[in-house]
């Protein structure tokens, strides 16, 4: 084999074993999503209780149920929308609510969506929730 293609080949490896070696890193950095059973029942249950309270005076549920929330919010993060309810709603009087008690209404809004559900509670730290991607719904 001529010196030029002993190069190419080693080259070839190398860039193959990178690559694969990038991959492989690539696929456990991946984002989270909201796939992922990231709220649970209760958590919802209590976030429908909040949106009753705080939130249907001036919005509806289908605003929040698919495919509108994914539509809306694809791309962003629930840290994203943690974010702007917590700093902005309820109208009027943004922040009054608990962080827990915020996090429960975004958790509301992933069950109607129908979003699968997990056993632990979302929690109610933005930088944790922007670690979570927002996609549609595939089902």
């Amino acid at each position: 084999m001529s010196q030029l293609h002993l190069g190419f080949w080693m080259t070839a490896v190398a860039l193959t074993s990178a690559l694969a070696v990038g991959s492989l890193q690539a696929s456990a950095e991946d984002p989270r999503t909201i796939l992922d059973r990231v709220y649970s029942v209760p958590q919802s249950e209590r976030g429908q209780a909040l949106f009753m309270k705080h939130c249907i005076s001036c919005h509806q549920q289908i605003e929040f149920a698919e495919p509108s929330f994914s539509a809306t919010f694809e791309g962003q993060t629930l840290g994203d929308v943690y974010g702007f309810i917590t700093s902005s709603m309820p109208e009027g009087n943004a922040g009054s609510l608990k962080p827990e008690e915020y996090a429960a209404v975004v958790a509301y809004f992933l069950r109607m969506g129908g979003f699968p559900v997990g056993a632990d509670d979302m929690p109610a730290d933005k930088a944790v929730l922007s670690k979570i991607g927002i996609v549609p719904n595939p089902k």
